[in-house]
């Protein structure tokens, strides 16, 4: 047992200054190990491909309605979901191994996680239904139903926030997957999303430097060339959000993966060394260590 020290509340500014940290952490990490921002790129071409193929039978089933356009929804959210949990677990395994030293490319972490398709096809099928759920109560004129959806969504947000490492790391059941991703989070990290909250404005405002830039770039010559101008302004806008989401999903796994290496573990990343990560909360039991075999929970 690691004893746990008491959980400090942190403010606006401390969420800030940490997120900062986290994020500057994390991106030395990618700047070492470039590979990694393969995966959320993986992810999103799927994706993207999949929209395309997608598309019609999306348009005709929300044309048709009668329910069958939730239907649709329902396989567009599982697709979805499971291509982006496959990319993001081979994300998480392949930091974790660049925190212990070695250097796998990205097939061998794709294939290292390939056999865990079938959790990963679990948590797609459940999220895709939780989704549903959540957009039928979106979709509904009852205010209550859209306020409990809301509420909804953050306590899964909060229950699920570390179901990939432990999808990744652990062999557990459906059921364990989730109890231990909020175990995890409870006991360890409940101020997880006020840290996060930090991480997703600093990649923001990088994000929105980026923009301005491809502005500053393609307007002088929109105002000579006004098409040509156009055309290089939705271009370099379109790559400066490209790149920011590819930041912001590659620097948020590489994150959680140190958060859940050092809960289970005990013992931070010598990558994240300059990260306070008894401020968000203490540690907590030993249950599982990505460097080792995990636990099994039974249904």
């Amino acid at each position: 047992m690691v004893t746990r020290t008491p959980s400090r509340r942190i403010g606006f500014f401390d969420r800030i200054r940490t997120g900062w940290t986290l994020t500057k952490d994390s991106a030395s990490v990618i700047r070492d190990s470039p590979e990694l921002l393969a995966f959320p790129l993986l992810a999103g071409v799927a994706s993207a491909a999949f929209l395309v193929v997608f598309f019609v039978p999306m348009l005709i089933a929300n044309l048709v309605g009668s329910g069958l356009e939730y239907l649709a929804l329902f396989g567009w959210y599982f697709v979805t979901t499971f291509l982006s949990t496959y990319a993001a677990a081979a994300l998480v395994h392949a930091t974790n191994e660049t925190f212990h030293g070695r250097d796998p490319s990205v097939r061998e972490s794709l294939s290292a996680v390939s056999g865990r398709l079938g959790p990963i096809a679990a948590w797609s099928l459940i999220s895709a239904t939780v989704s549903v759920l959540l957009k039928a109560l979106e979709d509904s004129d009852n205010p209550l139903a859209g306020l409990l959806g809301v509420l909804f969504s953050v306590g899964w947000a909060i229950m699920t926030f570390f179901v990939v490492p432990v999808i990744v790391f652990e062999d557990v059941s459906v059921t364990g997957m989730f109890s231990r991703s909020a175990e995890t989070f409870r006991a360890t990290w409940g101020e997880t999303l006020g840290a996060g909250f930090g991480v997703t404005l600093v990649v923001g405002l990088f994000g929105l430097g980026l923009a301005v830039v491809a502005l500053a770039v393609s307007l002088p010559l929109a105002a000579v060339f006004p098409v040509a101008g156009g055309v290089l302004a939705v271009l370099l806008v379109a790559v400066a959000i490209a790149t920011t989401y590819l930041l912001s999903q590659t620097i948020w796994g590489v994150a959680k993966t140190a958060l859940y290496v050092y809960a289970a573990e005990g013992q931070a990343p010598s990558q994240f060394e300059n990260f306070e990560f008894e401020t968000l909360g203490g540690r907590t039991e030993k249950r599982a260590s990505p460097g080792n075999a995990g636990t099994r929970d039974t249904l």
